[in-house]
């Protein structure tokens, strides 16, 4: 079921320059608070560590997010992967949550080249070995 949430045009845009130019580490999305779109919160410079990353996600709150990691391949080589990830910490209310749920689908389906996803609902959950091995490393 969708929310009606639209996504902005901006958050392609910057998901594009960090698609192909690999400009930023991650982009962090929220819901506006009039809940009628999905608009950039905060980017990471290209290099942030995941540390940078996880402070910018509250606590009792939800936002979603496109993180670059480094993965392993079969091959033994390294790449890039984008992840989506889904941030609805369960100490959030239960409105705020409902809300992310329904339009999480606006936003992937707005961001093309995304294939994997990954939900966390507490601080245990943003785990970096496993968001990699989520992204495909082995």
């Amino acid at each position: 079921m969708s929310s009606g949430v639209q996504c902005a045009p901006e958050c392609v845009k910057e998901f594009e320059e960090m698609k192909i130019r690999s400009a930023y580490q991650y982009i962090v999305f929220q819901i506006t608070d009039d809940k009628k779109s999905i608009v950039i919160d905060v980017k990471g410079e290209r290099g942030a560590s995941f540390e940078d990353f996880t402070s910018k996600l509250p606590d009792g709150g939800c936002r979603y997010a496109v993180l670059d990691v480094e993965i392993n391949t079969k091959s033994g080589a390294t790449t890039n992967k984008l992840i989506f990830i889904a941030w609805s910490d369960d100490n959030a209310s239960v409105k705020p949550k409902m809300l992310y749920a329904s339009s999480k689908d606006a936003l992937k389906k707005a961001l093309t080249g995304i294939n994997e996803e990954y939900q966390a609902t507490d601080r245990g959950d943003l785990d970096l070995a496993e968001i990699k091995k989520k992204a495909g490393s082995v």
